[in-house]
C-alpha cells in the first residue's frame, strides 16, 4: 500500500510540478495532424525571450523516412506584444530551438566535431521570409540534414500579439508537401495567418 501511495505522489508531484507548465495539451486533431500547443520558455530552448505559447501541428508520418512527410511540420507563436522580426532574431532564435529540440550542445561525426544548427533567412516581402535550416538529424537518421523554411508574420490589434508562422521541410518549395503545410491553420482565434 505505501508503496502504491509513494507512486501517485511522485506521478502527482511531476504532473503540477514538472512538464504540466511547458504541455498545455497533445492530442491527435483528426487522422491528418497532431496537435501540440506548449508555453514559453520552452523547456529544450528556454534561451528564446518571449512571453506566450507556441502551436504545433505535425502531419501523420512526420517522422517515419519513406514517408512524404517527413520532417515537414508546422508550428506558429503567438507572442505577448508587438514586436519587429529582425532577420538575426530569427535566425537566432531558429538555430536555439533546433539545438535544443535536437540536443546538440555538442556532438561529432567520424570523432570531428560538428557545428550547431545554421539558420539563413531572406526577407521576400514586408512579413514573408525563406530560408534554410542545416543541422543534425539526431532523432532518426543521425544524418546532417537541410531543411526548407518558409516564416509569415504579423501583428494582431484584437488581442495585442505578434504571430510568427513557421512551415518547414526537407522537401524542395515546389514539393506537394508545401501545399498541406500551407493548407493548415493555426492559433485559431488569435488572428490566424
Amino acid at each position: 500500500m505505501r508503496i502504491t501511495i509513494t507512486i501517485l505522489l511522485l506521478l502527482f508531484t511531476s504532473i503540477v510540478f514538472g512538464q504540466e507548465e511547458e504541455h498545455l495539451e497533445v492530442f491527435k486533431t483528426d487522422s491528418t495532424w497532431i496537435k501540440e500547443i506548449i508555453k514559453f520558455p520552452i523547456g529544450f530552448a528556454q534561451d528564446i525571450n518571449y512571453e506566450g505559447f507556441e502551436d504545433l501541428r505535425f502531419p501523420q508520418g512526420w517522422s517515419k523516412e519513406d514517408s512524404p512527410n517527413f520532417w515537414s511540420y508546422v508550428w506558429a507563436w503567438s507572442i505577448n506584444g508587438k514586436k519587429e522580426i529582425r532577420l538575426n532574431d530569427l535566425e537566432k532564435n531558429t538555430q536555439l530551438y533546433f539545438d535544443g529540440l535536437l540536443g546538440l550542445d555538442f556532438y561529432k561525426i567520424d570523432d570531428k566535431p560538428v557545428r550547431k544548427t545554421n539558420a539563413v533567412f531572406l526577407k521576400k516581402e514586408n512579413s514573408l521570409y525563406v530560408g534554410k535550416i542545416k543541422t543534425h538529424d539526431t532523432r532518426y537518421t543521425k544524418n546532417p540534414m537541410t531543411l526548407n523554411v518558409l516564416v509569415e508574420s504579423r501583428y494582431c490589434e484584437q488581442t495585442n500579439k505578434t504571430i510568427i508562422v513557421f512551415r518547414y521541410s526537407p522537401k524542395p518549395f515546389e514539393d506537394n508537401v508545401w501545399n498541406t503545410l500551407k493548407e493548415v491553420k493555426l492559433l485559431d482565434n488569435v488572428c490566424e495567418l
